[in-house]
């Protein structure tokens, strides 16, 4: 007896071959309802296997790919035609991915019935496998959460106590420049708390249809005096595209570089901003025309609390960096000593097919 009639004559071992595999393998009827998911789509989705049974396979689709997408997916299995390519999933947690999934049709003459295998393989799983949940960034995310809160009451006691000293013994002009000294230090310091508090408890993602061009202009907003008053060169080319995002974390995300552009710059100077895609990838790059960042600080300059500058708290890119990989997406910087830097941002995009957009003709 070879392989192939054992697995059909015993459903323990085809379970177990299946979950040996480290892809998720789901396998429904035709009218997607799932009847079988092997161990890994617990891993990749948050569903249990007892959750998934009996429930329909739309469960781990979009919102947005309901209305054609997903049902295409079903009217292609049931006219034994298969479906391979990219999609963008749901987690249990709302959370999004995009993946590789085969979606194809297999007739089982025994029971005489027609099942729909489907085989998802996360895309970005080499991405993820280095971000804050399985690497040492999640060490620094720890520790940089404790100290954050270990700091912020002795801040505030410290504060309060140099008040009270600084009322009971006005003497001398000496006394308010210490005073003063000492409270605008103890802000700096709760500013960097409240960053390693952002860092450390990122928020997860909320996912909704955005137009960059409206976010990246609201964002702009704060900063359009100060480039004015410097005489900075500011020019925007930003593509018109409607993207999922979310728009709080996108918007963090480029503020956080634009300032670093106005911190690399002296008054006067160019700032860049320009958009544009291709079949997978929204990209964002922010340049500006300052000093450049040396070859040796450039693998670093992502770390938390790596800074080059005296007074820097080396967390805003730290930031940057674990916003873009909450997208599946990534941040990339080129810069050149004395000539200027130029930093991207880069959103996971989905071909739009036909079967993404339009109900498939029989």
């Amino acid at each position: 007896m070879n392989l192939l009639e054992s697995c059909s004559n015993s459903k323990k071992l085809l379970e177990n071959i299946l979950s040996c595999m480290r892809n998720s393998i789901i396998i429904t009827d035709l009218e997607g309802i799932v009847l079988f998911t092997n161990s890994v789509v617990e891993e990749m989705f948050g569903f249990t296997s007892e959750e998934l049974k009996g429930g329909k396979l739309s469960l781990i689709f979009t919102p947005e790919d309901l209305t054609f997408l997903y049902p295409n997916l079903i009217h292609m299995a049931r006219k034994e035609k298969a479906f391979e390519g990219k999609v963008m999933v749901n987690r249990r947690d709302k959370t999004r991915f995009l993946s590789f999934i085969v979606f194809r049709a297999y007739f089982d003459p025994v029971q005489n019935k027609t099942f729909i295998f489907v085989c998802i393989q996360e895309i970005y799983k080499k991405e993820y496998s280095k971000n804050f949940r399985e690497t040492r960034d999640d060490d620094l995310v720890k520790i940089a959460n404790g100290i954050a809160h270990e700091l912020r009451n002795p801040l505030v006691g410290i504060g309060g106590f140099a008040k009270r000293l600084y009322q009971s013994c006005k003497t001398s002009d000496n006394h308010e420049k210490y005073y003063t000294y000492i409270i605008n230090n103890l802000k700096k310091i709760e500013g960097l708390v409240k960053k390693v508090e952002f860092f450390a408890a990122l928020p997860k993602p909320s996912f909704t249809k955005e137009s960059p061009d409206d976010l990246i202009k609201k964002a702009l907003q704060p900063y359009l005096q100060q480039i004015e008053k410097r005489g900075i060169d500011l020019s925007i080319n930003i593509k018109e595209i409607v993207m999922i995002v979310d728009k709080h974390l996108f918007t963090k995300a480029f503020s956080i570089i634009v300032e670093n552009a106005l911190d690399a710059l002296l008054d006067g100077g160019r700032i860049v901003i320009h958009s544009g895609t291709n079949d997978t990838q929204y990209e964002l790059r922010v340049t500006d025309s300052g000093s450049g960042i040396s070859p040796e600080d450039i693998p670093y300059i992502f770390d938390p609390f790596f800074s080059t500058k005296p007074d820097g708290a080396g967390i805003d890119l730290a930031i940057v960096k674990r916003i873009m990989v909450s997208h599946g997406g990534k941040v990339e910087v080129t810069s050149k000593h004395g000539e200027g830097t130029t930093f991207v941002l880069l959103f996971p995009l989905e071909r739009r097919r036909t079967i993404r957009i339009s109900c498939l003709e029989d």
